[in-house]
């Protein structure tokens, strides 16, 4: 029984060592840059792993907690990050919600790659498999199960998936990357337009 529990010790042991490797590699790959940009399509899939849907848009980023991700199709939506507060934006119903930064991260988990903040990671497992980083959420009630990253050769985000915690999956690709754009301060600020119904959570 003694030898049973030794061994079992080695073996937690063992994963907590690759556990804090893979999470350090991750942050250290994002680290790599401070500013990026890439347009994206993007291929959703149902629980049964049946294609749904395709989409595509551009996304950029300022480190810290900067973001912008606008979606063109099929429906247009806009979120956006000025490192405070997070505006979600949805063209055809004409209303826009605003959250805090920390609360949107739980709905949101691709906010993470904005950040510097390595306490936020703590709610997050991740491994890796293969060439991709799994991150995982240890909190089971949040919309987002996981989402996994994957990088070039230089080091930059090519490829993620997201999966939500109903089974449906989307798979995004980027293109045109650069690490180095010419990223306006509006970028990072919304305003409502006009008759928008707002819903304001801060």
């Amino acid at each position: 029984m003694k030898k049973l529990a030794t061994i079992g010790f080695v073996i937690w042991s063992v994963s907590a060592v690759a556990l804090a490797d893979a999470r350090s590699d991750l942050q250290q790959k994002l680290a790599s840059f401070n500013q990026f940009s890439a347009d994206f399509s993007q291929q959703v899939f149902d629980e049964q792993g049946k294609p749904m849907q395709t989409g595509k848009g551009t996304m950029q980023l300022a480190r810290p907690d900067q973001f912008r991700w606008h979606t063109v199709s099929p429906d247009e939506s806009l979120i956006v990050s000025n490192g405070k507060s997070v505006w979600m934006y949805d063209p055809f119903v004409e209303q826009v919600s605003i959250a805090p930064l920390e609360q949107a991260i739980q709905n949101t988990p691709f906010l993470l790659i904005a950040g510097r903040d390595g306490k936020r990671w703590q709610d997050y497992e991740v491994t890796r498999q293969g060439a991709d980083f799994i991150v995982a959420s240890k909190d089971p009630s949040e919309l987002i199960s996981q989402f996994s990253l994957r990088f070039d050769a230089r080091n930059r985000i090519e490829r993620f998936s997201v999966l939500e915690s109903g089974g449906q999956r989307s798979d995004f690709t980027l293109k045109n990357i650069n690490t180095q754009p010419k990223v306006s301060k509006t970028s990072f600020t919304f305003t409502p337009p006009k008759g928008v119904m707002v819903d304001d959570q801060r």
